[in-house]
């Protein structure tokens, strides 16, 4: 008896239903695929720097450096400080013009970065041989880390690394993608 009824059923719906035709579409939400991600490398003008003022400004910095953006723990610099934590890698930028020690320090802190070093170090020099006896590269180089986001810190680096001629520098981690 529940199979006539059924069928009962059936044949009433169809009735009602007279000339009404199924809807065509599948019963699914199309979803759009995310666009793919595009991992760029930062290419070396990506990462500006430049000097304040003018090329013949040479800003004053004293004899020890020291840089911090704000979220770094003083301990962490406290041991970048000390030396007690290895060095990754190492530029020396004697004898460079300014023009050529901007560029090199680019290149370097791009290339140290995507090789996944967080700990750096570079020569300056202390400014001996400078024509009116001031440390151009070093005030340059001190003015020129602030401006990059790639650089956490900086710090004056211990008399077995250069001293007052050089700086440890506390890198981003390279994170790929746009």
């Amino acid at each position: 008896m529940s199979d006539d009824k059924s069928r009962d059923d059936f044949d009433l719906f169809r009735q009602d239903m007279g000339d009404v035709q199924p809807i065509k579409r599948p019963n699914k939400v199309a979803l759009k695929k995310p666009p793919a991600t595009i991992k760029k490398r930062p290419q070396s003008n990506d990462l500006i720097i430049s000097d304040t003022l003018s090329d013949d400004f040479i800003p004053d910095c004293g004899e020890f450096l020291e840089f911090m953006r704000p979220g770094i723990q003083k301990s962490k610099l406290k041991l970048i400080r000390n030396g007690r934590l290895p060095i990754e890698n190492h530029l020396d930028l004697h004898g460079h013009t300014r023009d050529a020690a901007r560029k090199e320090l680019l290149q370097f802190i791009m290339q140290s970065q995507m090789q996944g070093f967080t700990l750096v170090c570079v020569v300056h020099g202390k400014g001996y041989h400078s024509e009116d006896g001031r440390p151009v590269l070093k005030a340059m180089v001190n003015k020129w880390l602030q401006n990059m986001p790639q650089v956490l810190a900086f710090v004056t680096a211990q008399p077995k690394d250069g001293g007052t001629g050089a700086v440890y520098i506390l890198l981003k981690r390279y994170m790929e993608g746009p």
